[in-house]
């Protein structure tokens, strides 16, 4: 009997400090969300949704300098 009167004891006492975690939680969660709610009100909305709405045309001249560069010199991309 003495055994459970102590377990009930260690029981009891832990109630605040979970009940006070939990509460914390809880403030941490709404802070991210109000938090989040502002960055997406930030997002342009003529952004691109998707795959489907990305420009077909690459800009080439990029990847066409890089690769007129590394056949010049292949061992400048080794650097």
């Amino acid at each position: 009997m003495d055994s459970e009167s102590d377990l009930s004891t260690i029981i009891d006492g832990a109630g605040p400090i979970a009940g006070l975690f939990v509460l914390l939680i809880a403030i941490a969660l709404v802070l991210l969300w109000l938090n989040m709610n502002r960055q997406m009100k930030r997002i342009d909305p003529d952004l691109p949704r998707g795959r489907s709405e990305v420009p077909s045309e690459p800009d080439s001249g990029d990847i066409t300098h890089n690769e007129e560069s590394a056949e010049q010199d292949p061992d400048a991309s080794k650097q």
